[in-house]
């Protein structure tokens, strides 16, 4: 049923909520979360505060998880379940963490904090706003702040379920049509004093109440004719790309390719300046971000661990801040802008050096930090290094007062004496203050670009899949000229433009898994100038039938207390 014939009385109130315009200081204002259930469930501007409470909770400090590496929500869902499992990104700082969560280890580990995050975190968002949409049922709206709220409630849920199945459900060719049982479905807010038990839901049940969830979202954003404030809410443009999303985790191509499209409608891939000006704050095809405000992170902030001027690489040198696996980044065009973004062997100013990438002397096994500066001196590569620092430094962090990167700053000087920077070291997400904070993307224009592009190969419409890649790549490599291949070979290289596009931003190991294609990381050999980046410890191949086809086990926390849930049948 559309929304048209739902709400009544609603038009006339939309036509003055539609006035209201987004504001040039959204990121810098809190979202409200002092709201008791009695307000949220009773008046539209109570469903309002209680849902910037939920949007809050989607980046911020967790104090019970703050010692598993500060998680913080999305960011850190981003980064440990889509990257540091995955094949392009290397991080020592989880190395030296939990060695077992990259070697995936922890996986099939029920009591392990790794299996729980996730689920926790998930379903805690699921109950927030079951709250808000179990107090109106859509029969009844009748403002629109109200619809729009439920519209936002809707989205955040599906959000929530796409992440769960990601992590927890197996790819779709091993579901057996979407017949295997693997998450629990809430469609309504748990009582905790009545039975909490609740059996597993099929991945077809969940990814069909998605849908479903995301259609009434739709309706409601349509009847509503309102806009979101800040960039850290989610609006109809967002709800079209979680669509999208779980299209792809069903092979379902033609919604895939039309919601991806329809996701990107108001928005333009950003420009080559802006892709590396400094992922910190939103570049114009950001759709959807965290705030970059500090917001009490301190060090939970998503940069102080993981930007390239983070506190953590910058201060306790070797913690990390990521980088890319040299086989890809060899895969980039030479002409690609995003090749200025990590520090690689091209890099050196003579050539001669760049067997010194794969020299004990100058760098270690263990976590491929490159020995900027010995205790005789630089090293062969430290000029280059230092160099290549500075220059990122002057063009991204210090016209806007940011800390320099990989370095311990004195009187404003920037300074890589001593500091340890791995070998592939990245320079694209930054920090803008000395904690870390920043803003990361939940969600970008470029994203649904490639979705669509990877959805039009399947679905036999090569033209559009051959303009979306120039679309993008016209932004990033100068000269590009449109591709020719076609067939097989087309869908590959939309596939590592994906992968290239989106380094770093919690989509490879997702996408590895979906795409049912075994995660290869090349190791690091001494003396090897062909051989990768990673260390042997972490290096291998992860075939696709590990881990019961890289499904992440349902934590002892939850088959505890619901008997629905038969501990010897997810252990299998």
């Amino acid at each position: 049923m559309k929304a048209k014939n739902i709400f009544k009385g609603l038009a006339v109130v939309a036509l003055v909520a539609g006035m209201t315009s987004c504001s040039e200081n959204y990121l810098s204002t809190k979202p409200q979360t002092s709201l008791d259930d009695k307000d949220a469930v009773s008046t539209p501007e109570g469903k309002k505060a209680a849902l910037y409470g939920v949007c809050q909770s989607m980046y911020k400090q967790y104090s019970y998880l703050y010692d598993y590496r500060w998680f913080n929500g999305e960011p850190w869902f981003s980064m440990f379940y889509g990257e540091v499992l995955g094949q392009d990104y290397f991080s020592y700082f989880w190395t030296r963490s939990d060695q077992n969560v990259v070697n995936w280890n922890r996986m099939r580990n029920n009591t392990s904090t790794a299996s729980y995050v996730a689920w926790s975190y998930c379903y805690g968002l699921i109950g927030q706003v079951n709250r808000i949409i179990d107090a109106t049922p859509i029969e009844d709206v009748s403002d629109a702040e109200t619809a729009f709220r439920l519209a936002q409630a809707r989205t955040i849920r599906a959000h929530a379920y796409v992440r769960l199945l990601q992590v927890y459900a197996p790819r779709w060719s091993d579901s057996q049509n979407g017949a295997v049982k693997c998450i629990v479905l809430h469609k309504k807010a748990v009582d905790p004093s009545g039975d909490v038990n609740a059996p597993l839901a099929s991945m077809g049940d969940v990814l069909d109440f998605i849908y479903k969830d995301l259609d009434e979202a739709l309706d409601l954003y349509e009847a509503s004719k309102m806009s979101r404030f800040y960039e850290w809410e989610p609006d109809e443009d967002i709800a079209n790309g979680v669509y999208a999303r779980a299209a792809l985790l069903k092979d379902d191509w033609r919604t895939a390719q039309t919601k991806a499209k329809d996701a990107r409608k108001n928005y333009d891939m950003c420009t080559a300046d802006e892709y590396i000006a400094g992922f910190a704050e939103p570049a114009s095809d950001w759709m959807w971000c965290s705030t970059s405000a500090s917001a009490g992170m301190y060090f939970a902030a998503f940069g102080a661990s993981y930007a390239c001027n983070g506190a953590y690489p910058c201060r306790w040198q070797s913690i990390g801040a990521g980088a890319i696996n040299y086989d890809l980044y060899k895969k980039m065009d030479r002409n690609d802008i995003r090749r200025q973004l990590f520090f690689t062997p091209d890099k050196v100013s003579d050539p001669a050096n760049e067997a010194n990438f794969w020299n004990e002397d100058y760098v270690s096994p263990t976590s491929i930090d490159v020995n900027a500066w010995g205790e005789d001196g630089p090293s062969p590569i430290a000029a280059d290094l230092y160099n290549m620092g500075k220059s990122a430094y002057l063009r991204v962090g210090a016209v806007k007062g940011w800390p320099g990167p990989y370095t311990n700053p004195t009187a404003g000087a920037y300074n890589t004496k001593g500091t340890l920077i791995p070998f592939g070291a990245q320079f694209k997400f930054w920090a803008i203050d000395y904690y870390g904070s920043s803003s990361f993307p939940f969600m970008r224009a470029a994203e649904m670009l490639l979705i669509e592009a990877e959805a039009a190969c399947h679905n036999g419409d090569e033209t559009t899949a051959k303009e979306n890649l120039a679309e993008l790549n016209k932004k990033r490599i100068d000269g590009y000229t449109e591709t020719t291949a076609t067939g097989d070979a087309l869908l590959e290289e939309v596939k590592l433009n994906r992968r290239i596009e989106l380094w770093g931003e919690g989509f490879n190991w997702f996408d590895y898994k979906r795409w049912n294609e075994p995660v290869v990381r090349k190791a690091w050999v001494a003396g090897d100038t062909g051989s990768g980046n990673i260390p042997a410890g972490q290096a291998g191949t992860f075939d696709v039938s590990l881990n019961s086809g890289w499904r992440w086990i349902i934590p002892r926390k939850e088959t505890q207390y619901n008997t629905y849930i038969d501990q010897q049948e997810i252990m299998k």
